[in-house]
Formats: structure tokens, sequence, C-alpha cells
């Protein structure tokens, strides 16, 4: 995953994070794989994935429109890995608001909420990550997907996610270095960029998601199809 330069090389952390999650990453029982989709399977197909995408997302589907306050905790719901990430945003985000109106925020304020969106966003690949290969592993094996070819699917998912992934960071990087650049900032063009930020990294992990779960299911369905009547 790629991250941004910031002062006292604070990506690097997030580097580091970036190959636990496309390695090994080991996660709370919380998100141990219960597949409606694998059992139940095959149903229609997009009913399998929509039950278990809906079932088992970690993120927040009420949106952002209509919140008083933006903050991280109404988009990603909250979980035994991500609660107190969570409310460390909730505590960082409202000093800004706090400045909304006419104040400037400081360069410290910043580069700090975005450390810890940052982390929130590993955080949540990463368990994503760990959805996705349990997904996949669990359809191989009651639909006898061969493994080299399980192996080279689960690549080829992590490479794509992070390769779009690191596109959505990129656009951003020009406004993002400014930022963490400045001695400090007007608060509500901080804030207009932050939102901005979160939304569509939120927005990527959703996609990604939604998406592998969509490919895996039908190369299972595909062995599915070919397998004898019992």
């Amino acid at each position: 995953m790629k991250m941004f330069n910031t002062p006292k090389t604070v990506f690097c952390f997030f580097a580091l994070l970036n190959v636990l999650v496309l390695n090994n990453v080991s996660l709370s029982n919380d998100h141990a794989l219960s597949s409606p989709a694998v059992r139940a399977f095959p149903r229609h197909l997009s009913e399998a994935i929509n039950d278990y995408y809906n079932n088992h997302s970690s993120y927040n589907h009420n949106g952002i429109r209509g919140c008083p306050i933006f903050l991280t905790e109404h988009i990603f719901k909250k979980h035994s890995d991500n609660a107190a990430i969570l409310s460390e945003l909730r505590m960082k985000e409202n000093l800004i608001y706090e400045k909304f109106s006419n104040g400037r925020v400081s360069n410290r304020d910043m580069v700090s909420l975005l450390d810890a969106f940052n982390k929130l966003y590993v955080t949540e690949k990463a368990i994503m990550m760990k959805r996705l290969s349990n997904t996949l592993n669990d359809l191989s094996t009651k639909y006898k997907i061969p493994a080299k070819e399980t192996g080279e699917l689960l690549r080829e998912c992590k490479q794509s996610i992070e390769s779009e992934h690191n596109a959505k960071i990129d656009s951003y990087k020009k406004r993002h270095d400014s930022f963490v650049s400045s001695s400090n900032a007007k608060a509500s063009s901080f804030m207009g960029f932050y939102k901005k930020y979160v939304v569509t990294l939120h927005n990527a992990l959703k996609r990604s998601e939604k998406k592998w779960y969509k490919i895996f299911a039908e190369r299972a369905n595909r062995y599915g199809a070919a397998a004898p009547k019992q």
C-alpha cells in the first residue's frame, strides 16, 4: 500500500503494516468467517453475493448524508479491532470541528488526524483481505477448485486491490502534502480535503470487497456447474 511522506517518517509505519496485510494478517475471532454464501451455494449468484456482503461487511450503510457532523464512526462499523481507533478519531475530528467556523488548524493537528485515519484504513483493509482470503479458501474446499488456481486468484486479488487503492491515494497526494508541509491551514479547507479523502478510501474498500466476492463466487459457480448431479 502506498502512503504519503509525512514528517518524522510516519508513513513508514503504515508501509510495514501493509506487508502484514498482504501476507499473514492475524485478527481477532470477531472476524472468523462463517459464510452463508458458501453454505447455501449454489443459489442465484447475485443473491448469495449480496447476502454474504451485507452480513459480513465492516462498513456502515447509513452513509454520511444527513449526519449533522462528519465522523468516521458514521461510516465504519465499530468492532473490537477498530474501536480504539474510532474513539481516537472522534476526539481528533471534534478538536478540528471546534475551529471549523473561522479558525485555523495547526500542522500537528492535521498530521495527527491523518495518521489516525490511515491507521484505521490499514486495519479495515487487513480485515477485508482476511475475509476475502477465508471466503476463497472455503469456496475452494467446497467446490474443489485446484490449489494452484486458488493461489493465483488470491494473488491477482491482492495485486489488483493494491494497484487500485494506490491510484486513489496518489490522486490526493498533492493536496495531502500541501497540508502536512504547512505550519497551519484554514480548518474548513483542511476538513473539506479530509472528508473527501476518507470517503474515497472507504468507498474503495467497499467496491473492492464486493467486486472480489463476486469474482470468487463466479469461479466457484463454474466448478459447481461442472460437477456431476447427485
